[in-house]
């Protein structure tokens, strides 16, 4: 019998073994990088999808409330940083309450105790509300429309130079027009 062969078809040889190594990272290199990417597209878009989440919120008050309260004063709370840097911590900022109260809603219809998410805290969100009267033309007197326009600003893994600060990496705005209602002749 021929043990020779035998015992040479056994077993690999280093450089065989380390041919494969090097095959198996540098096949392995791309789905890193895949894997790392995909990560970080994910997180620029649950972010861009919170900016237009806040920016929506902020609309949906609006049209809620009486058409004459629709000014910058009277929607503060819901303008400014997310986070809170108060305590040392980042952490997020009550949630915003409409004012004033319609007098539509039924009492105790918004908590004063809510807050937004930790995630809100951590991408620093910074919003912005501007209104504008739009001018009468046509069928539409004055005073019948105003333009709600909403920034929503943040920053991606990058601590901004204040949190009371506009200035952010990346931006969304959302525009609306409000129609007063009882000023339409039917």
């Amino acid at each position: 019998m021929n043990t020779g062969r035998l015992n040479r078809s056994r077993g690999l040889s280093f450089v065989e073994v380390l041919v494969a190594v090097l095959i198996v990272a540098v096949s392995s290199i791309p789905v890193l990088y895949m894997v790392t990417s995909s990560r970080t597209d994910t997180s620029k878009a649950i972010n861009y999808l919170r900016a237009v989440e806040l920016a929506n919120e902020v609309i949906e008050w609006a049209q809620a409330v009486n058409f004459e309260d629709l000014d910058e004063s009277k929607f503060s709370a819901f303008v400014g940083s997310l986070a809170d840097d108060s305590t040392g911590q980042i952490m997020p900022v009550p949630v915003g309450v409409a004012t004033p109260e319609n007098t539509n809603w039924s009492s105790g219809l918004a908590a004063n105790n809510l807050k937004y998410s930790e995630q809100y805290g951590i991408a620093y969100f910074y919003r912005v509300v501007k209104f504008e009267d739009i001018p009468g033309s046509g069928n539409l007197n004055a005073g019948m429309l105003k333009k709600m326009t909403v920034f929503v600003k943040w920053n991606e893994a990058a601590v901004p130079s204040s949190l009371h600060s506009p200035d952010r990496d990346r931006q969304v705005e959302l525009s609306v027009l409000l129609i007063n209602d009882k000023n339409m002749n039917y």
